[in-house]
């Protein structure tokens, strides 16, 4: 207790304190929700909120800082969970095993459990049904069939930039992985600052950047990017950058030419159409096959949608970091870094620091629910 106060004065601090925040989310600019997109509700599929490495049924689990999430055709759910090294998967029952790997920081191909990863950062889904990570800190990209079993298809393990075949190749951080219809591989190599493409054959390419940093559009080589951290891929082979560097959502179309759909480098938070809208560090991207993109504006604690012309609005959080599950517009996300789409238009969140998965729905019943609608495999 301050000594001195007039008890009268240390009452009305008390009450300020207590309406300070809701003060702040409702007057200030930078928090208003959009809700032209609809309303959504947000719930919990699986986590306690505790860091740990814990498999279970959904809220009985623990993850440590999960970043990637994927759907396969049955309806399960993959999650990379970076910083425990695995890669975990939640059936439909809502249970959490740990699908691939040790849980030591290593590298080794194998099977299930006994092989090794070192920060895997985000995961895909190929048209047969196996599963391709961004093992970002071994500087590869693995694959992984559906007994468990896992190899690599590119990286030679020395962090670099190099293109070439699948053992010679040099990755930087790859942090983003998208598979098109034809399973071609996208990948975001976030430390070279641009984006590879794997063909069938192991063959790497760069499709757009040029190793240096920066921001430009235009044509292949001649583009910059600055940390992209995540990929999409559509059916017609449009690639979606989260150009995390640069607080903009890029676009490579398949000749190659780089355009900016949404953001225009400032750090931020506004609602609006293309550059007029702002981004605080977007990760995760996804796209329907409406051509609506999803992704995880991570500093900002939101959940944003482009649609296919260009407006920019928010589906779901609040500026202030936290855990909350409800309507859209009042939720709390921590550092959302990893989404994904069904067809259906549920969106799944990897909540990075609240080491949680969360969906967004349509809708106002708030019901924690793991069906699905079958997943939007690019």
């Amino acid at each position: 207790m301050i000594k001195g106060l007039n008890k009268k004065v240390m009452f009305a601090y008390f009450i300020l304190l207590l309406l300070f925040p809701i003060f702040y989310i409702t007057n200030s600019s930078a928090v208003p929700l959009n809700r032209g997109v609809g309303s959504y509700t947000v719930t919990t599929i699986a986590g306690s909120g505790m860091k740990g490495l814990l498999d279970g049924y959904q809220d009985r689990a623990q993850f440590n800082w999960p970043t990637g999430v994927a759907i396969d055709r049955k309806g399960n759910f993959y999650i990379a969970d970076f910083a425990n090294n695995v890669i975990r998967r939640i059936n439909s029952n809502g249970e959490v095993t740990t699908f691939v790997g040790s849980g030591h920081a290593a590298f080794g191909d194998g099977k299930g459990r006994k092989a090794h990863l070192k920060g895997p950062d985000n995961i895909a889904i190929g048209s047969d049904g196996s599963l391709y990570v961004a093992d970002a800190d071994n500087f590869r990209i693995r694959k992984v069939v559906s007994d468990g079993s896992i190899n690599t298809i590119a990286g030679s393990g020395i962090k670099g930039y190099k293109d070439g075949s699948a053992k010679t190749a040099r990755f930087a951080y790859p942090t983003g992985v998208a598979v098109d219809k034809d399973d071609n591989v996208y990948v975001a190599d976030r430390g070279s600052h641009t984006i590879r493409k794997i063909m069938p054959d192991g063959n790497v390419s760069t499709i757009a950047g040029n190793g240096f940093p920066g921001y430009a559009d235009g044509k292949s080589n001649m583009t910059h990017f600055k940390e992209p951290i995540s990929v999409a891929v559509d059916h017609a082979g449009n690639v979606y950058v989260a150009d995390s560097g640069n607080n903009s959502i890029r676009k490579i179309m398949p000749d190659g030419t780089v355009t900016t759909l949404a953001g225009n480098q400032q750090h931020g938070y506004k609602d609006g159409t293309g550059k007029d809208a702002l981004f605080a560090w977007p990760t995760g991207i996804a796209v329907d096959g409406a051509g609506n993109i999803y992704l995880c504006d991570s500093q900002n604690s939101r959940i944003r949608r482009i649609t296919a012309d260009g407006v920019v609005s928010t589906v779901a959080g609040i500026s202030i970091p936290g855990f909350a599950d409800g309507p859209g517009y009042s939720a709390q996300f921590n550092f959302p870094t990893g989404i994904e789409v069904d067809k259906a238009g549920n969106i799944y969140v990897a909540d990075s620091g609240n080491n949680r998965i969360r969906k967004v729905s349509q809708g106002g019943i708030l019901q924690a629910t793991l069906s699905v609608a079958g997943a939007n495999v690019e």
